[in-house]
């Protein structure tokens, strides 16, 4: 009997540490965006992407995993991968995957996965929408004191995707394999035809 409540104990204490460990983790994370709640959306958009952006993006699922789960287990991937802004149907995600450099006019790049049930493209040339802001899961709507600095952050990412990541194609020759991080939403009531990437990272491969 007393081993029986010795191992208990050491397994109450064990969850409690575990569970303790992942409570101060998100308690940092917290403590970083209440210390930038001052700062307007440009500084606060740019602030993250020098600071906190690169750890949140080894989060990202591959795609062609995505794609398999969204049509396999659709539940299973929202729940462990997706990230939603209040009650709603539309769930945002981070993945990585390949493609291949394509003219310097085009306003898309394909991205070709075997046996894919979703056509996918890497959105190069106008970049808007809310996307990069969810899929990250960093910026809350509690944390800002409206909606439109809220939104606001999705123009400054936006805005930084497009001078930061996308203006690295210029360099990269047609053909040139391109490994890339990236955000795109579903709406979880329909399996969609064509899905928008919008590019967080972008690198050669050389």
């Amino acid at each position: 009997m007393n081993k029986f409540i010795k191992i208990s104990l050491i397994s109450l204490i064990a969850i409690v540490a575990l569970y303790s460990s992942v409570y101060f983790e998100k308690l940092n994370i917290r403590k970083e965006r209440v210390s930038i709640r001052d700062f307007n959306p440009r500084d606060k958009a740019e602030y993250f992407w020098d600071n906190g952006l690169e750890p949140i993006l080894q989060s990202a699922i591959d795609l062609k995993l995505f794609d398999s789960q969204l049509v396999n287990n659709p539940e299973s991937l929202i729940n462990r991968y997706g990230k939603a802004i209040g009650i709603t149907s539309t769930y945002s995600f981070l993945v990585k995957s390949t493609a291949h450099q394509v003219s310097p006019n085009a306003e898309e790049i394909p991205v070709k996965i075997q046996n894919s049930h979703s056509e996918y493209s890497l959105q190069i040339k106008y970049i808007f929408g809310n996307a990069a802001r969810d899929a990250t899961g960093y910026f809350h709507i509690d944390d800002f004191e409206n909606t439109m600095d809220f939104n606001a952050i999705s123009t400054e990412l936006n805005r930084l995707i497009v001078e930061k990541e996308i203006v690295k194609l210029d360099s990269i020759p047609i053909g040139e394999t391109i490994t890339f991080i990236g955000a795109l939403e579903i709406n979880s009531e329909i399996i969609p035809d064509k899905i928008t990437i919008i590019p967080l990272k972008l690198e050669a491969v050389r």
